[in-house]
Parts: C-alpha cells; sequence; structure tokens
C-alpha cells in the first residue's frame, strides 16, 4: 500500500503557492530577515504575515540541494509517512491488514487533491501524531503528552495550521471529561493533560510574529470573519457536494461504524468524527484534510465492527478471503485513476506556469508595471524579484488590488483607468480561467485594443506590451498579429479539456477561439456542447444557429 501511495504522490510541481513560499525561504536566508511586508509585489506597505517562515526555508533548502525535484520528493516522502503512521496505528489497535490497506486507502483518496507541495503537508503529518500522542498518554506512566510542547514549538513556525493543535487537545480533554464520568480516567489525569494543553497554547506564540499567527488563523473558524480577499479564494469557501463525494462516503461509513459500536465507543473518537464532519462542510480546504485524519480511527474501529457481528468462522473467513484478495484490486484502482487521470513524475510541471513568457520577459526587458494573471503572481515573483514586482501575488493582501484585478480581467468598467493609475505596460497572461475553463477577457479586449500589441505568444501564455514609443523597438521586433492570442486560448482550453471535461465554461473557449481562427466546424461543435450545459446563453444560441450546417 504505501508503494501505491508514493507512486500517486510523486507528481510534478503543480501548484503556484509553492513559489511564495520558495521566494520567501531565498529572501529569508539571503537578508537574514523576516518578512512582514508584501515585499515582491507593487503593494510593499501591505502587512504579509509569513506563518510558514520554516517551511519556506526548508523548501529552499530542498531546492538549492535538488531542485524541483528534491521538492517534489519531499512532498512524496510527507505523505507516504502520514500513510505509514496511520498504517501502523491501525496495526497496533489489532486491525487487519488486508482491510487497513482498502479502508485507508479510500481516506487517504479523498485527500489527493491536497497532496502538494505547500506548508499544509506538515499540519498533516502533526496533526496525526498529536493524535497519536494522545491517546499514548492515557497509558499508565506514558510521558507521550509532554511531546506535544516541543512539537508545537516546531509546528508553529512550519504552518499556521498549529491552530488545528489546539483544536485536536481541546475535543480530546472533552472526551476525557466524559471518561472521567465514565470512571474510565482519573482528575488528576485530567488536570495534567489541562496543563499540557496550557503549555501547548503559550508554546505556540513562539514564532517571529507572536499572537498574530494563533489569533489571526483562529478567527478563520467563524467565515464571517474572513476578509474579503480570502472570500475570494475557493478554499475558504464550503464544498458543493458534488467535490467531496470521497469525503462522504468515508464519513458515512465511519458514521455507521460508530453507529454499530455506540456501546463501545471511545468519547474522543465520536467528539473528533462530529468536528471533522462540521470542518469538511465548511471549507473545501478542510474537506480533503479530515478524511486523513478518519484514517486513524475508521480501519481499526470497521474491523471491531465486523469481528464482533461476524462471530462465525466461516463467516470470518469468508470476510477475510474477500478483505485480502480486495485490496490488490483497490490499490490498482486508486493507482490508475490518479496515475493515468494526472501527469506523473517530478519536477516542475510545465504545461501550469510560463515558463517560455517569463524567459522571453525577462531576456528583453519589457518595461514594467508588469500586470500578471492572479495564478501566476508566486511563479513570476520567484522568477523575476528583484528585478520586478508583480502585480498580484495570490496572498490577497490589498483588497485594492484584489478589486483592481478582477476589473482588469474581465475588462470591467474601470479597467483601462486601472492600467493608467498603476502605470502597466507590459501585460502576460493565461487566456482561459483555470477553474472554469472560459475565455479571460482581458486578453480579447486587448487584442482588439490598437494601443496594445502581442509580442509574444505560445500554448500557455501571452505577453502584450503597450504601444508606447519609448518601446518601439521592442514592439516592432516582436509584434505578432492579434488574432494568434486564439491559437494559445485555443490550445490551453484544449489542455484544459483533457484534465477536466467537466468545466463549466471550457466548450465556450474552445468554440470562440475556432471560431476566430475560422475553424466553423469544431466551432459549431463546441458551442452545441457549451449551450447543452448552459441553455440560457443567448450569443451561444445564436451562434450556433448561424453555424449551423445548412440542409
Amino acid at each position: 500500500m504505501l508503494l501505491v501511495v508514493f507512486m500517486v504522490a510523486l507528481r510534478p510541481m503543480e501548484d503556484f503557492d509553492t513559489f511564495w513560499q520558495l521566494q520567501s525561504g531565498k529572501y529569508i536566508l539571503e537578508s537574514g530577515h523576516f518578512l512582514y511586508r508584501d515585499t515582491f509585489s507593487i503593494t510593499p506597505d501591505a502587512f504579509r504575515l509569513e506563518h510558514c517562515w520554516l517551511s519556506d526555508i526548508i523548501f529552499y533548502l530542498h531546492y538549492l540541494s535538488g531542485g524541483y525535484k528534491l521538492l517534489s520528493l519531499l512532498k512524496t516522502v510527507l505523505v507516504t509517512s502520514c500513510a505509514f503512521l496511520l498504517f501502523r496505528v491501525n496495526l497496533r489497535r489489532g486491525g487487519d491488514p488486508f482491510l487497513i490497506a482498502p479502508v485507508l486507502t479510500l481516506c487517504l483518496a479523498a485527500s489527493v487533491a491536497s497532496w502538494v507541495e505547500r506548508p499544509q503537508l506538515w499540519t498533516f503529518l502533526f496533526s496525526i501524531l498529536y493524535i497519536l500522542l494522545l491517546h499514548r498518554g492515557r497509558e499508565p506512566r506514558s510521558k507521550a503528552w509532554l511531546w506535544l510542547i516541543p512539537l508545537m514549538m516546531v509546528w508553529a513556525n512550519l504552518h499556521a495550521g498549529c491552530i488545528f493543535g489546539f483544536v485536536l487537545i481541546g475535543l480530546f480533554f472533552i472526551g476525557e471529561i466524559v471518561r472521567l464520568v465514565m470512571k474510565k480516567t482519573t482528575s488528576d489525569k485530567l488536570l495534567v493533560l489541562a496543563g499540557i494543553g496550557l503549555a501547548v497554547f503559550g508554546t505556540a506564540f513562539i514564532n517571529p510574529y507572536g499572537s498574530i499567527i494563533p489569533l489571526h488563523v483562529l478567527a478563520h473558524l467563524n467565515l464571517t470573519n474572513i476578509s474579503s480577499g480570502q472570500q475570494a479564494i475557493m478554499e475558504w469557501l464550503p464544498p458543493a457536494s458534488d467535490q467531496i463525494v470521497l469525503f462522504y462516503v468515508v464519513f458515512v461509513i465511519w458514521g455507521a461504524v460508530l453507529l454499530a459500536k455506540w456501546k463501545d465507543n471511545d468519547p474522543a473518537e465520536v467528539i473528533y468524527f462530529c468536528a471533522f464532519l462540521y470542518m469538511g462542510t465548511s471549507q473545501i480546504r478542510h474537506s480533503v484534510f479530515v478524511p486523513i485524519l478518519a484514517g486513524f480511527y475508521l480501519p481499526g474501529s470497521l474491523h471491531y465492527v465486523l469481528r464482533k457481528y461476524l462471530r462465525e468462522k466461516s463467516t470470518g473467513d469468508l470476510l477475510r478471503s474477500a478483505c485480502r484478495y480486495g485490496t490488490v484490486p483497490v490499490l490498482a484502482l486508486f493507482l490508475y485513476l490518479n496515475v493515468t487521470s494526472a501527469s506523473w513524475g517530478w519536477g516542475l510541471g510545465q504545461a501550469s506556469f510560463p515558463v517560455a513568457a517569463t524567459q522571453f520577459l525577462k531576456q528583453n526587458r519589457l518595461p514594467p508595471t508588469v500586470y500578471n494573471f492572479y495564478d501566476w503572481g508566486g511563479y513570476l515573483m520567484w522568477k523575476l524579484y528583484p528585478d520586478y514586482q508583480v502585480f498580484i501575488d495570490g496572498r490577497n493582501t490589498s483588497a485594492g488590488i484584489l478589486e483592481a484585478s478582477n476589473r482588469i480581467d474581465n475588462s470591467w468598467d474601470g479597467w483601462l483607468e486601472d492600467f493608467n493609475r498603476y502605470k502597466v505596460n507590459t501585460v502576460i497572461s493565461r487566456t482561459c480561467y483555470y477553474d472554469s475553463g472560459g475565455p479571460v477577457p482581458l486578453v480579447e479586449t486587448l487584442a482588439k485594443d490598437p494601443g496594445w500589441v502581442l509580442v509574444y505568444r505560445d500554448d500557455i501564455a501571452v505577453v502584450y506590451l503597450k504601444k508606447d514609443e519609448r518601446y518601439k523597438h521592442v514592439w516592432e521586433k516582436f509584434a505578432l498579429p492579434s488574432a494568434s492570442v486564439y491559437e494559445t486560448m485555443y490550445a490551453e482550453a484544449l489542455r484544459l479539456l483533457r484534465e477536466d471535461p467537466n468545466r463549466t465554461r471550457i466548450n465556450l473557449a474552445l468554440g470562440r477561439s475556432a471560431l476566430k481562427l475560422g475553424r466553423y466546424a469544431e466551432s459549431y461543435k463546441y458551442y452545441s456542447r457549451h449551450l447543452e450545459k448552459n441553455p440560457g446563453d443567448a450569443e451561444a444560441r445564436s451562434l450556433v444557429n448561424f453555424l449551423a450546417p445548412k440542409r
């Protein structure tokens, strides 16, 4: 099982957050200063809480030692370590390895989307360690709870998710109160845990930002306290049911298991179940995290229930045989679905970032201010700073910049005034939105604007230059036909379609780009598909009628 998890986790870097960490780690090591401002963007006065500074340094040192490949390997090792710990825990609880493997695989499969090179992986690992130590601390003369304190000292500087450590201790403490009422523990033991909890809380303040990290993250437990910038981040929002199908599968099974053994339940497990269920349904970022923690309990609890209710030897033998022969197909399916549906390997996912476009911009010294697409701010700050500062870096530290970026990308009223206000002379952008697959209005607006020249395009990015006499030597040398932006849109949309055919507006991008390129049959096909999912789109309906083959 661990080999399969390792292979699934070994994927190229495709998450744009990673480059924030790389540039931050580089800056901290080279300057000897922590980050308190949004140094790499055009809003340097905006406060920046770099809560994961220690992780930044670790990531950057890995990059220096082995490049992007070693970063991919670090992610894979962290994920596999989580799986190893969970497997061992369930074995120690008396679970059957042939039952543990498929059930734990289900829990891990529900979290695959979060297996990226981000500091959250430390929170995954430390959360498992915390639950493990909390349970070990119940044993007579155990000193396991003491380890929670130094672990928090490290965790608080790796990721702001350290706040979850308080939650785990608090919920476990409630469970211990229930066990005290049931006479399964002592008041002295409860007081020790309370003292440990207070010490852990105090330890979390030992970081470059003091109380800001724990108090700032505590505010996010209430969605109404999330800033307007963070409300624009998808992972902070409640998930749609179709986004977290495996999450529901895991928790339905876990809930049924708890009901089946309701007289024998550990209070902590029941409390964690309720808390994790609430977390997973409240924010997308949690819905791909808590299934991993469900893997701490579910395999062992399911084995307990099956052993309790299937006492007949023949039935038990049949079940064991089913688990034994079913494990390999489950692991094979997990491997197949994840390795074939996504790129596999290590290093940088070249198709996810404007690698060549960034090199073109830097080599030809295109003028600032550079307006960049939101997703690419991290990569551009990593490759271009200090020669350039990015317009927006995905941190959403400035509400004004976020609002301006939305106006510009969508060509809403005021976008040109924003360009003038921030003295934008160069634009580097993708042509399709990553989430929906729909066309980015800005690139089409600039294609029609005589004041802008398309100077670079490939299958991933386009670069526009303001038609200013000061840069005439550049745009005269590299000017491309404005319509060629649709070649990029068509290529990008096809790639996004292959990745996920369920993107809601991907066929619109394909239909529009095919139409602009004179591929009318293809345009009709894609517009028709778009209309099937969006029957209220009057423009698409008109174009379908116009492009329909004449009989």
